[in-house]
C-alpha cells in the first residue's frame, strides 16, 4: 500500500532533523554545478570531486575552455569519475551548446519559470531530468526535489511509490509530500540517509530513526 503524503512528510522531517545539509555547490558557477552533476553520474562522491578538481586545474570549467578542449584531454582529467570515455564527449557537447545557445552563460535560462528552465536544460546534450533538477534546485533555488539512486531506493522502501516507479513519478510523489521550502534540505538529507543507513545491501534497520514506521524495516 502506498503511504499517504503526510506520512512520507513525517518520515522526511525525521531524516532532515538527523542529517545536517552540506551544500556542496557553494561558490560554484551554474556551469560548474552542471558539469559536476554530469561527472557524478554513477560515481561515488570522492571520485566526482577529484575529477572536478583535475578538470578545473587542467583545463578550466567554463564553456569556452571545454568547447575548445580535445575530448581525450577531458577524458584523461576526469578518469576518477569513471565512465570517462562517455562523459568526456558529453561534457564537450554541453559546453558547445551553452556557448552557441546562451553565449556561455546559463543565468538567463535559470531565471525563467521552473518548467521552461527545465525544458531548456534538458535540451542540452546528455542532460536528463535529475541533472536538470539539481541545477534548478542548487543554483536557481527552484522548489524541486532531485531524485538520485539513493532517493529512488528510499522512496520504494518507504512505499512512497510503487515498485518500478520512474523518475517523474518518484519526484512528483516526494514533492507532494515535502513542502517547497524543505525540498533542498530533504534532497541532501535523504542522500546522506541512503549512504549511511538505508544502504543498498543490508540496510541498517536496527539504528534507523524511522524503523518504527518504515514498511520495509527488518525485511532484508
Amino acid at each position: 500500500m502506498i503511504k499517504a503524503p503526510g506520512e512520507v512528510r513525517d518520515m522526511v522531517e525525521v531524516v532532515v532533523s538527523e542529517f545536517e545539509p552540506h551544500l556542496w555547490s557553494e561558490g560554484m558557477t551554474p556551469f560548474e554545478v552542471l558539469i559536476s552533476t554530469v561527472l557524478s553520474q554513477k560515481t561515488e562522491r570522492r571520485g566526482t570531486r577529484r575529477a572536478f578538481l583535475h578538470l578545473k586545474k587542467g583545463l578550466g570549467i567554463n564553456p569556452t575552455a571545454l568547447a575548445r578542449a580535445d575530448e581525450d584531454a577531458i577524458a584523461e582529467l576526469i578518469k576518477p569519475a569513471g565512465l570517462y570515455r562517455s562523459k568526456a564527449p558529453k561534457i564537450k557537447a554541453i559546453a558547445l551548446s551553452v556557448l552557441e545557445l546562451y553565449g556561455g552563460d546559463l543565468t538567463a535560462v535559470l531565471e525563467l519559470p521552473e518548467q521552461e528552465a527545465r525544458v531548456r536544460l534538458m535540451a542540452l546534450p546528455g542532460v536528463g531530468p535529475k541533472t536538470a533538477d539539481v541545477v534548478l534546485s542548487f543554483v536557481a533555488r527552484k522548489a524541486v526535489l532531485p531524485v538520485d539512486v539513493h532517493i529512488f531506493r528510499i522512496a520504494e522502501r518507504w512505499h512512497a511509490v510503487g515498485k518500478e516507479a520512474r523518475y517523474e513519478e518518484v519526484r512528483a510523489a516526494l514533492e507532494s509530500a515535502v513542502p517547497p521550502e524543505m525540498r533542498l534540505a530533504a534532497h541532501l538529507a535523504l542522500i546522506e540517509f541512503g549512504r549511511e543507513i538505508c544502504v543498498a545491501r543490508k540496510p541498517k534497520c536496527s539504528i534507523c530513526m524511522v524503523n518504527a514506521v518504515c514498511p520495509s524495516a527488518f525485511t532484508f
